[in-house]
This record gives structure tokens, C-alpha cells and sequence, in this order.
């Protein structure tokens, strides 16, 4: 409980994207006992509807694996019908607006993978902009991945919310793990001070 005070007492990111974040976070470790539960519940109680969980799951599924992904969707449904969760479905509502992530790769098929995934995860209309780069920095931070691509990802997010949201939504991520989270600051603030033009 005294985590969850500091952690989501964070004034930079909201109660719904700390919930994101923390939900993508269990997915990206295909962890779906008892923490899923509770964020389940805690997105339910922050009016978060079934169908923008759904949305998180589609989304995190290029971060996560699709595997994973499939475990969250195989688990979800069973909580919400123990927590009295309407199980809402509706078509998946995708946009145009896109961020602009792009991973170069070298492999040409892996090239085209990628962005096909991306492009489709990231066009995600029932998660803002603003709460899909969240939850892709999490992704990274929860799997370690502090190379090109989470440099990118930054990018994007602070192009998308400034520099001192960012800043705190990778601080929320100390409540997962305090290396990773550390880890990921140190690299943002690296970021974050480098001379214009050699960021990437």
C-alpha cells in the first residue's frame, strides 16, 4: 500500500493510464494470477470499460508477443464474470492518426513485420495517443529493451505529452521493478540532454 501511494501519487501521468501501464506491464510478463486480477478490477473501478481492456490487450500484443496477448484475452474473460464486469464487445476501432513509430531493420521480411504490426497496434482509437505511448514505454521497461527502439518510443512520447510526463510515467514504473525503472530514467535523462540532431 505505501508503494502504491508513492507510485501512483505521481502527478504527471493519470489514474487510467497508471492502471494502462501497470495492466500492460502484467501481460508483457504473461503474469495473470492475482495482480492481473486486482488491475482488472482497479481499471473497472476507474470506469475503464471492458472494451478499452480489449483495446490494451490488442495494443500490447506487438510489444508483449502475441502468445502472451492470447493469455491476457484467454484470462480476462473469466475475471470480469467474477467481478460482475459487463462483458462488452465491440468491433475494434481503428484510426489514422498514427504515431509515427518506425524500427529500422535490416532483415527486409522482419522490416515488414514490424511495420505492418505496428502500424496496426498503433492505430488503436480506444486508447489515446497519449496512453498508448505510455504503455509502449512500459513495454520496454518491462522487458528490458532500452535500445533504438525505446529511444524512439521516447521520441514519440514527449512529442506527444513533454518531457516531465514522460518522466513520470517511466518513474511509475518503479513499482514493477526498481533496476528497470532505473535503468529506463537513467537512459530518458540521456535522451533528454543530448544535443539536438543526435538523439536517435
Amino acid at each position: 500500500l505505501q508503494t502504491g501511494d508513492l507510485t501512483f501519487g505521481l502527478p504527471g501521468t493519470t489514474p487510467r493510464e497508471k492502471l494502462l501501464q501497470v495492466t500492460a506491464h502484467d501481460i508483457c510478463r504473461a503474469g495473470f494470477g492475482l495482480p492481473f486480477k486486482m488491475h482488472v478490477m482497479g481499471m473497472h473501478l476507474h470506469g475503464v470499460p471492458y472494451v478499452d481492456m480489449l483495446a490494451l490487450i490488442r495494443f500490447v500484443a506487438v510489444y508483449s508477443g502475441y502468445p502472451s496477448a492470447a493469455g491476457a484475452l484467454g484470462a480476462i474473460g473469466p475475471i470480469a464474470d467474477e467481478l460482475g464486469i459487463e462483458r462488452t464487445t465491440a468491433p475494434s476501432r481503428q484510426v489514422d492518426d498514427q504515431s509515427g513509430v518506425t524500427i529500422p531493420m535490416s532483415d527486409p521480411w522482419l522490416a515488414g513485420f514490424i511495420d505492418s504490426r505496428m502500424k496496426r497496434a498503433w492505430s488503436e482509437a480506444r486508447l489515446s495517443l497519449r496512453e498508448r505511448a505510455f504503455v509502449a514505454l512500459t513495454a520496454h521497461v518491462s522487458q528490458h529493451s532500452l535500445g533504438a527502439s525505446f529511444r524512439r518510443h521516447v521520441q514519440v512520447a514527449v512529442e506527444i505529452a513533454g518531457a516531465d510526463d514522460v518522466r513520470d510515467a517511466i518513474r511509475f514504473t518503479a513499482e514493477m521493478g526498481i533496476t528497470e525503472a532505473a535503468a529506463a530514467l537513467a537512459e530518458l535523462e540521456k535522451l533528454l540532454t543530448a544535443p539536438e540532431g543526435t538523439q536517435a
